[in-house]
């Protein structure tokens, strides 16, 4: 038996295993979003997708599982992905979880989208992805996201009136400002995320 090749494949497990679970526990409650709603299933599964939250543990899902698989991940596809989380974590706890009383099975999958998720897919990133020394690279694909929502979110509140998020509503803030609130918020995004990276960095080469 070669021992060299020991810890190496005894490392591959941990990090395939890890994903899945992140993987699994992203895609069961969003099933169970849509299986305890009161429309039909592709009703809740479109409302569900108004979300930027539910955006990210979407994204959580896919690309977690694409890990779990062996299959590698872009570091700038898992830097947007873990900025992308933790903003979702930080902005929902610090200014909406105040306004937001889910009940029944979504006292359970709000911790999910909220806390579970953002929490492990961050702890996957620093853990089982190499540093990226050039920081500046990884900022336009964490800036992706956002910027992607706030185009749907004003194609989607033009057609139906809906506004998830107060700092994204067209009718409250008019055409001016909501383009600034998405240039603001690609922005913090990228902070953050240069921030998380540098941070990522810095451990990597220590431990």
């Amino acid at each position: 038996m070669n021992t060299i090749a020991e810890p190496s494949t005894r490392r591959f497990p941990a990090e395939r295993l890890f994903a899945a679970f992140i993987s699994g526990a992203a895609l069961a409650a969003l099933a169970t979003e849509i299986a305890v709603g009161q429309g039909s299933a592709l009703a809740n599964a479109a409302g569900l997708l108004r979300f930027f939250t539910i955006w990210g543990n979407v994204g959580a899902f896919a690309i977690m599982g694409w890990a779990a698989s062996g299959r590698p991940v872009a570091p700038k596809v898992m830097a947007a992905l873990a900025t992308m989380l933790t903003v979702i974590g930080s902005v929902y706890w610090a200014l909406l979880a105040a306004d937001h009383n889910p009940e029944g099975w979504q006292l359970v999958t709000n911790q999910v989208f909220h806390t579970l998720v953002p929490i492990a897919v961050v702890a996957w990133w620093l853990r089982f992805t190499p540093p990226t020394p050039d920081v500046s690279a990884l900022i336009p694909a964490i800036m992706t996201p956002p910027l992607a929502y706030g185009a749907f979110a004003v194609v989607l509140g033009e057609l139906t009136g809906f506004y998830a998020y107060f700092f994204l509503d067209l009718t409250r803030l008019g055409a001016f400002q909501y383009a600034i609130s998405n240039v603001v918020l690609a922005a913090f995004f990228a902070m953050v995320g240069a921030g998380l990276a540098t941070i990522k960095n810095a451990l990597n080469a220590r431990f």
